[in-house]
């Protein structure tokens, strides 16, 4: 099998529990892998390098530096990127493979849809969860501190066959990286200017449940479902009283009497 002219990008920080799966993932069809890794103390440089992989450390700041970094450092035309708890599936490697070899390819990126591991078994409401992670060097650039995303000059091409992801080892797990996100949200909503609102508190929660329970079926997936569905509000919750935290830092009335 040829290889495109790919690169992967992979971020780490203490991924020695998924690394493997990400990097034998691609290694087919990628013709160089780069690991940026923001200081693992575990295994996770050592797997890398093993498996083949360029490691290259640079200090987290946020995910848009990050990858924005690990870009810069792209030779190939295109580049691929891949967390470390995900996996290219067998069927996306082909149509990877058969879409840049095909002369009819008229695309710049694509995206990919994600299938997302639960408690056992992937999801149907968390679907198809389309992420632009495949796009020619050049004509892309990673904007937006949280949840950042791929702003691309140039056309815009879907794939089919999915990444599989593998996001929580467990519930405590889930808990601890909604708090993460949680926070980073609150502070980049404050930074942005975006007022507290006591109905935001109130309602979203609940209207977020809702609309991951019964408007994206969650309810199909039974109790993983509602579980699911539950732990969105209480990240919602989460988000929205850091955010009254942020005004309450700003205004000073956080500090010890």
């Amino acid at each position: 099998m040829s290889k495109p002219d790919i690169t992967c990008v992979i971020l780490t920080l203490n991924e020695e529990q998924n690394l493997r799966r990400a990097i034998n993932s691609v290694s087919e069809i990628a013709k160089e892998i780069i690991v940026i890794d923001s200081g693992s103390t575990d295994g996770t440089v050592r797997i890398a390098e093993t498996l083949g992989a360029k490691c290259i450390f640079n200090e987290f700041t946020t995910y848009e530096k990050q990858r924005n970094f690990g870009l810069s450092h792209v030779k190939t035309e295109w580049v691929l990127f891949l967390d470390a708890d995900e996996e290219v599936s067998e069927g996306l490697k082909k149509e990877i493979l058969n879409t840049l070899e095909s002369e009819k390819q008229i695309f710049d990126g694509f995206l990919i849809p994600r299938k997302n591991w639960y408690l056992g078994a992937f999801l149907k409401c968390w679907s198809p969860d389309r992420l632009l992670r495949l796009f020619r060097k050049e004509k892309g650039m990673w904007r937006g501190k949280v949840h950042e995303k791929v702003e691309l000059k140039g056309r815009v091409g879907l794939m089919k066959n999915p990444i599989l992801h593998y996001p929580f080892r467990d519930l405590y797990h889930q808990y601890s990286k909604n708090i993460k996100y949680a926070k980073l949200l609150a502070e980049e909503k404050s930074e942005k200017g975006v007022k507290f609102c006591f109905l935001d508190l109130a309602v979203r929660p609940l209207l977020n449940f809702l609309k991951h329970y019964v408007l994206k079926g969650c309810i199909f997936d039974g109790i993983r479902g509602f579980i699911f569905a539950l732990f969105y509000l209480q990240y919602t919750i989460q988000k929205y009283s850091m955010l009254y935290e942020q005004k309450q830092l700003k205004s000073g009335k956080l500090r010890a009497p």
